[in-house]
């Protein structure tokens, strides 16, 4: 059975890309995954197809309405073969996280709110069941939110990603970022590519990428190694790092 996305959107038209580009589109035609776009003006009900209003007590901007945004999503889980997690995309949700991707890949769905303007009327909460934001800035509309979640879910799904490999070791995987990898030519701009990779020893190897994610993360992203899974080798690592001193902001 396929995974099923259901979005629902005042601007279906900005998804015709997926269906028809990289990997996502592959496994659209192959069957892998379902993605239906549901448009919540149909569900208006004056002459002018109305879906947002001026916010009580004042405010610029428009505010989404919640009868047409509950109707669509009602009617659509009368139709759905299986109930799925409903998410409410807006900036003042919860931030999405990789262990969320994890999370909704074993289910067989998962529905999306797609917010514009200046997003739903509260009450369209009561609807959901959880509020997410993909980081700490505003966009225009929640389609490109969505798009995120999407992909991000979407690759997790066994036959999506041709190499599932490929998945164990990448950023946030465990809570560390992922170590630099390089790629022919030996030599670009005056930069080769470190002799631990041409050595042929796989233990070496793995042990100097494995260093390579805890420096990353800590120069980087030094909030993730709170909550990392760290053995005592790592600790011993990024203490004798600490010893050196903090490390310089920027990329290492």
């Amino acid at each position: 059975m396929a995974y099923r996305f259901d979005i629902l959107t005042l601007f279906p038209g900005l998804f015709s890309g997926l269906r028809q580009e990289s990997l996502l589109g592959k496994a659209l035609d192959a069957g892998t995954l379902d993605l239906q776009l549901h448009d919540w003006r149909r569900f208006t009900t004056d002459k002018h197809h109305t879906a947002d209003d001026a916010p009580f007590g004042g405010g610029a901007g428009l505010l989404l309405k919640p009868d047409p945004v509950v109707a669509c999503l009602q009617d659509l889980q009368t139709k759905q073969p299986f109930a799925s997690p409903v998410l409410l995309l807006s900036p003042a949700g919860r931030l999405f996280r990789q262990q969320d991707a994890h999370a909704w890949a074993q289910g067989p769905g998962l529905t999306l709110l797609c917010g514009r303007y200046e997003g739903f009327d509260a009450r369209v909460e009561t609807s959901v069941d959880d509020v997410i934001s993909i980081g700490d800035y505003v966009l225009n509309g929640g389609e490109v939110a969505a798009m995120v979640i999407l992909e991000a879910v979407a690759r997790l799904i066994p036959g999506v990603i041709g190499n599932a490999a490929s998945l164990h070791d990448e950023s946030h995987a465990d809570g560390l970022l992922e170590y630099p990898q390089y790629t022919r030519p030996r030599t670009f701009a005056g930069q080769d590519v470190p002799d631990i990779l041409l050595s042929g020893d796989h233990a070496k190897i793995a042990q100097w990428r494995r260093q390579q994610r805890l420096q990353r993360t800590r120069q980087r992203r030094p909030d993730l190694l709170v909550n990392a899974t760290l053995s005592a080798q790592d600790a011993g690592f990024l203490a004798a790092l600490d010893a050196l001193g903090p490390p310089e902001p920027g990329r290492p």
